[in-house]
């Protein structure tokens, strides 16, 4: 049932694809750039970050009115938050579509299993440092978030009193909580980059960067947004006025809105699930090669005789499965007799994707399970029928 589920979401992805593409040529539809819009929105809250971070003071005292400063007397402080705020959400919002796409169209097999699990902690980094932005905000939405969040850890049987106090600094409200969560909300914004190198890593050409039109037009969306819709604090937290309410940023905000359904520890339970579900998603249910059937076309073959040491198919390759070694004798042919390097292929980052078979002009590579002449025998069987 799931092969199904997963086979039948794949034709609608690539429907939608076709319908982009009859609006917007190929080389500008969104879909194709989600990666690149991540990296776009997550470079303009750092810098927007850094400029709120100048005047933000982290204490119980003067966090709410400093953010009120900023939004009413520092020139420009209140678009910059608003786009703080709203980047904040196209970042969640294209993350999501890159991992739904990644996950209906199966590209977490072979070898793709590591950017894969390096998006899913991405995921779960960024949906943690929106609500620690929330709480800076020290308004009664981010009082409520604080109790409800401590209530939550509490429910963890045996540790669960640890953990809260590990993160708020002690029982109830303390002086370092809004340190504590300020340094949550910084330091796990810098790990991203280092999990976007682990990500980025084993391929040769990411896409890091959208095309023109759609940077101008993201950015010109932040901006729009920021001065429609300003982004508002609710009133000052305060002991003796205990939030009632939650406004609700559907993007960041989602568990606490479902803790009106579940118990805290149900909650935790099922977010535990989904993480570990969503970590495990490259290695369940592997195909066999039957079950694969065309698109099994096994790791990539040099033919020694053939290769010429041109290093086409390195440059090409996008993901770093092949690499130049000095040859240790001539090739056969007379294009190869004199070469100085020979490519050689590492099997485990070998996606089968065939792109080196493109780029190759002297037949020196194949896929063995899905040679040149079998396809032509294929196509011609089709076309008689």
């Amino acid at each position: 049932m799931y092969r199904r589920l997963l086979a039948s979401l794949l034709r609608w992805t690539l429907r939608l694809d076709v319908g982009i593409n009859r609006v917007y040529p190929a080389d500008f539809n969104p879909l194709y750039y989600t990666g690149g819009l991540s990296n776009l929105f997550l470079t303009i809250l750092i810098l927007s970050g850094l400029f709120l971070f100048f005047y933000y003071v982290p204490s119980y005292n003067e966090a709410y009115t400093t953010v009120q400063y900023i939004s009413e007397r520092v020139p420009y402080g209140q678009i910059i938050r608003g786009i703080h705020r709203y980047s904040a959400d196209g970042f969640v919002i294209v993350i999501l579509l890159h991992f739904f796409r990644n996950w209906f169209t199966e590209r977490f097999r072979f070898s793709r299993d590591e950017p894969w699990i390096s998006g899913m902690m991405l995921l779960v980094f960024a949906g943690f440092i929106g609500v620690t932005g929330y709480v800076l905000v020290w308004d009664q939405r981010a009082e409520l978030l604080v109790v409800m969040t401590g209530n939550a850890l509490a429910a963890v049987p045996a540790v669960g009193g640890w953990l809260r106090n590990l993160l708020f600094g002690g029982p109830g409200l303390t002086n370092l909580l809004l340190p504590r969560m300020l340094f949550l909300h910084v330091g796990p914004a810098v790990l991203l980059y280092v999990l976007l190198w682990w990500h980025y890593v084993r391929l040769r050409h990411p896409k890091v960067w959208p095309p023109a039109v759609w940077t101008l037009f993201s950015l010109g969306v932040v901006l729009l947004l920021s001065g429609l819709i300003p982004a508002a604090s609710q009133p000052q937290a305060s002991p003796t006025t205990p939030p009632r309410a939650l406004a609700v940023d559907w993007l960041f905000l989602l568990p606490y809105v479902s803790l009106k359904y579940l118990t805290p520890l149900w909650l935790i339970v099922l977010a535990t699930v989904i993480i570990v579900y969503g970590l495990y998603i490259p290695y369940q249910l592997p195909e066999t090669r039957a079950e694969m059937g065309l698109r099994e076309s096994g790791i990539a073959q040099v033919i020694d005789a053939n290769c010429t040491g041109c290093e086409l198919c390195y440059y090409d390759c996008p993901y770093n499965a092949i690499v130049m070694a000095p040859s240790p004798h001539p090739g056969v042919t007379k294009a190869a007799q004199a070469r100085k390097l020979l490519a050689i292929v590492l099997e485990s980052r070998c996606v089968e994707c065939g792109i080196c078979i493109g780029a190759c002009p002297f037949e020196a590579l194949e896929l063995p399970h899905f040679l040149e002449q079998d396809v032509e025998a294929k196509v011609l069987a089709a076309c008689r029928s």
